[in-house]
């Protein structure tokens, strides 16, 4: 159990004795096993986060494609039985996809070589402009792995990176080029054995706050035991991750309204004004999701390891409030 700053190439949490408790078969791990790949990415006309998701009950592909100038939200999602999707075991040399006839979602993972390849196509989708993207990202800074406790041998694993990216996005056959100088993604490939009630708080955000300063962040309030010593929140600048301390989210006006994200030894203040949500309610009577996902606004700073406030005013990215019955 700890946070690494380089990728683990066998994710090989099937192989756990007993994460579940005696009284479960071995055979029921991959079952309660939540698996997705995601990532967010920016240029100066979007922010777009994509996930490939698979709770082992429901799957899920979605594309949030937030357009900066139009300052609007355009949502493209088929939720489906969780086998008509996949999301792979680790980031080398493997495949994340959702393919439909009107939409599809194309991940190639190579880790080995230090990129990602991404395409997306969804045409003559419920009335919806036509939304295409292709884009290569390059895996050359150090990312933020987590191997952590939810109980003794219940662990979640996650690997977040904040990268360079480029490629286009064809919107309404308009052009969208994402230049490598002024465009940057994130990748979260992640898997846990979380609890029958699944819940989080999560914002992050990214740019450049200089001509090739790539600046970043992953901030998150979760289940796992122990968040002092394990939690996977960090800061990117110039090409590192630097870990930091537990947050909290408040929201004291509700969840449209500014959210509120601090720690308690004054290096994390944030502030978070959504502009765009996806709500996205399901009941099932045993399984619910209740989840918004706002796009928005960040102020505020991080203070790094010299003493430095480290500015996201202006910064674009996103939030989650999300709980999961499931």
């Amino acid at each position: 159990m700890g946070t690494f700053n380089g990728p683990i190439r066998n994710i090989n949490l099937l192989e756990l004795e007993q994460p579940l408790g005696r009284r479960l078969p071995r055979g029921f791990n991959a079952f309660r096993l939540k698996e997705w790949q995601a990532f967010q990415l920016s240029n100066d006309d979007w922010f777009v986060c994509l996930s490939v998701y698979n709770t082992k009950t429901v799957g899920i592909a979605i594309v949030m494609a937030y357009s900066k100038t139009e300052q609007r939200m355009y949502r493209y999602e088929h939720k489906v039985p969780y086998w008509k999707l996949q999301v792979p075991n680790g980031l080398h040399d493997s495949r994340c996809f959702y393919h439909s006839k009107d939409f599809s979602i194309d991940i190639h993972n190579h880790l080995d070589k230090n990129l990602f390849e991404i395409a997306i196509s969804a045409v003559n989708f419920e009335n919806m402009p036509n939304f295409n993207a292709r884009w290569t990202i390059f895996h050359t800074t150090e990312p933020c792995v987590i191997v952590q406790p939810f109980a003794p041998n219940r662990p979640l694993y996650s690997h977040k990176a904040l990268m360079t990216a480029e490629g286009e996005v064809s919107f309404a056959s308009n052009i969208s080029p994402f230049a490598v100088n002024s465009s940057c993604a994130i990748v979260d490939d992640h898997k846990g054995f979380y609890p029958y009630v699944m819940q989080y708080d999560w914002v992050t955000a990214l740019g450049f706050d200089k001509p090739g300063g790539l600046i970043g962040f992953n901030l998150t309030d979760n289940q796992i035991q122990d968040k002092e010593r394990y939690n996977e929140n960090c800061l990117w600048q110039d090409g590192r991750m630097i870990p930091l301390p537990p947050v909290t989210v408040e929201r004291p006006n509700g969840v449209d309204a500014d959210w509120h994200i601090k720690d308690n030894y004054g290096l994390v203040q944030l502030t978070f004004t959504p502009l765009a949500d996806v709500p996205n309610h399901l009941n099932l009577g045993i399984a619910a999701f209740k989840y918004h996902g706002p796009t928005g606004r960040f102020t505020g700073h991080i203070v790094n390891p010299a003493g430095n406030l480290v500015s996201f005013d202006d910064f674009i990215g996103m939030g989650e409030q999300k709980y999961i019955r499931m």
